[in-house]
């Protein structure tokens, strides 16, 4: 899934301008009255500058490197490479180089602020126990409570840079919302790491404080250390919050990370979208208290954040319309949306996100919520159907698993919609729900376009995707007779009569006319789990005698098993390729091998 420029440079200018933006008002406001707990800058303001020009020359930075990585090929196909076939073992990903230095360059600039934070703290807090005439080497303990908690500084400021999907990162960049939100992930569990130690060197303090003499006491408040007993009385109102606000913080970022866990994430997710969203803003408020440098460094993502939300309610959540829902037969559903939100070629920028390549209006998702269902549900859709000539884009889902208890089955969203249309079965009668619609949202893949013959994996529902590929597909090279162009579909379900709905039999009889398409339905309840390393083989080895040098694209969606078999098949695959042993060995002919994985989970 490599990265590729965007057909707009507005987003990489609007987060150019914002970033020196950012970084101008950040400076300007350490000269300005400080209204957080602890204002860094009055207490070692050299240090805090300094902290600052790091900060915002790592963000800098990687807009440099991502810039450059989708401009230049050879340096997207470096980042890209995998160092491992087989993900990492609790992450669940793959080592790249790209990642590799990421990870690298941010911890460089986190602990190269020991440097300058390291020398001004311990002269600082030793200095002031010299005043009470106590310089323990507790003492030292308060320091490292100051240099980790500027390490939670740069984490936080990384952690709050929205990666959803209207993101202007990903806009900017191609970057894909998985690849996002995985690095979201790490960074959000890296500051949990932080902020527990940052707490934990503070408490181990407190400790030698509380049997430390009652004159040392009286030059350190424990609520606000930097302030002795006597300054305690003549401080603003926020000066005591440093340790409460810090307290309740870490609650909240605890609470936020166990509801983030996969097991209680995909157990209840409602739980955990609410709870990070909420609780996320109040520990903007808190930490911004706590201390100064946190709100300056939150300056940036927090802009993003609202810039986001605002183009979220404005566009889209805010107006209802009408969605068909209709009973599509054998446990599916259909929904027709208005025909304002089909994508086609010509639309640019028709959803929050630019297409890559104007030539394959294909994959996009749309994020729906019906009102009269939920208020607050809102839920992803790939459209089997793009829409065109005056037709809405159409989504195709299955119910979810049956619960134990009945009322929590009616309930379920998939279960709630399909019963709009349970006792419609034909679309003459088709039912109405008013819905609210945000997107459509594209993903960068050229790839598609470029390549000769395209590999489509799908599993269960994961068909929607494959179905608007196959038919874009089918009109753009279906009439070729030589093979040279090809396309092969593999479906892989549980039950054959799952694959008794209409747009699957349309594109059945459509390819049917093709000698260049192929659809397979692998029925697993009898022929066992798909392989895709054995499907990709076999669609690979079958193009030999074709034009040498050509390129082969792999699209995968359905469950998580399949995505990371499949993945892991291309990886291997495209590393034979390039040590130019496959064509030998197979006889295959394929020059170069690209995928892109659709996988949306957290």
């Amino acid at each position: 899934m490599a990265n590729h420029p965007p057909s707009s440079l507005l987003p990489l200018l609007l987060l150019t301008t914002l970033l020196l933006a950012s970084a101008g008002l950040t400076l300007g406001l350490t000269f300005a009255p400080c209204h957080s707990s602890l204002c860094v800058e009055l207490l070692n303001p050299y240090q805090t500058r300094i902290h600052i020009a790091v900060f915002y020359s790592l963000l800098a930075s990687l807009t440099l490197a991502l810039t450059a990585r989708v401009y230049l090929p050879a340096l997207r196909r470096l980042s890209g490479t995998y160092i491992s076939d087989r993900p990492l073992p609790l992450v669940g990903k793959r080592l790249t180089v790209g990642g590799v230095v990421l990870v690298l360059w941010i911890a460089a600039a986190t602990f190269a602020s020991i440097a300058y934070w390291l020398p001004a703290q311990y002269t600082y807090w030793y200095a002031r126990g010299a005043l009470v005439d106590w310089t323990p080497k507790a003492l030292s303990r308060v320091a490292w409570t100051g240099i980790t908690g500027h390490w939670c500084d740069i984490w936080v400021g990384l952690v709050i840079l929205p990666v959803g999907r209207n993101s202007i990162i990903g806009r900017a960049f191609g970057v894909h919302t998985s690849v996002l939100l995985f690095a979201h992930k790490v960074l959000a569990y890296t500051f949990f790491v932080g902020a527990l130690v940052h707490g934990v060197t503070y408490y181990a303090f407190v400790a030698a404080y509380a049997s430390a003499p009652a004159s040392a006491q009286s030059g350190f408040v424990v609520d606000n250390p930097t302030v002795s007993v006597a300054e305690q009385a003549l401080g603003s109102p926020y000066s005591n919050l440093v340790l409460p606000t810090g307290v309740f913080s870490f609650v909240l970022i605890l609470v936020v990370t166990i509801t983030a866990l996969p097991a209680l994430r995909r157990r209840s997710y409602n739980t955990f979208y609410f709870i990070h969203v909420i609780f996320a803003a109040l520990i903007l408020i808190l930490t911004s208290i706590h201390a100064s440098t946190n709100f300056y460094f939150l300056l940036p993502g927090l802009l993003l954040w609202v810039g986001d939300w605002v183009w979220r309610l404005r566009h889209s959540l805010s107006t209802k319309e009408e969605a068909i829902v209709e009973n599509a037969g054998n446990g599916w559903t259909r929904v027709r949306l208005p025909s304002e939100h089909a994508l086609s070629a010509n639309d640019g920028e028709k959803g929050a996100s630019a297409l890559s390549t104007l030539a394959t209006p294909v994959l996009a998702t749309y994020y729906v919520n019906f009102p009269s269902i939920s208020k607050l549900q809102v839920h992803p859709f790939t459209a089997a159907s793009t829409g065109s000539g005056g037709t809405g884009p159409v989504l195709l889902f299955r119910r979810g698993p049956e619960r134990k208890k009945a009322k929590k089955t009616a309930k379920e969203f998939t279960w709630a919609v399909a019963a709009t249309a349970a006792d419609k079965p034909s679309a003459e009668t088709p039912s109405t729900l008013k819905v609210r619609v945000e997107g459509p949202y594209t993903s960068s893949i050229p790839e598609a376009s470029h390549a000769d013959h395209l590999l489509l994996l799908a599993g269960g529902t994961g068909i929607t995707g494959a179905l608007d590929i196959a038919n874009w597909w089918a009109a753009k090279h279906g009439s070729v007779v030589d093979h040279s162009k090809s396309l092969r579909l593999v479906w892989s379900i549980r039950e054959e009569e799952v694959e008794r709905v209409q747009e699957v039999q349309d594109l059945q009889i459509t390819m049917a006319v093709f000698r260049n398409m192929e659809f397979v339905v692998h029925a697993s309840g009898k022929l066992g789990r798909l392989d895709p390393e054995k499907q990709l083989a076999a669609f690979l080895g079958s193009r030999g005698g074709t034009s040498s040098g050509g390129g082969a694209w792999v699209y995968v969606s359905g469950p998580e098993g399949l995505l990371a078999d499949a993945e892991t098949a291309c990886v291997r695959k495209a590393k034979e390729l390039r040590r130019g042993s496959a064509g030998d060995s197979a006889g295959m002919m394929v020059g170069k091998l690209d995928w892109y994985i659709a996988r949306w989970s957290l």
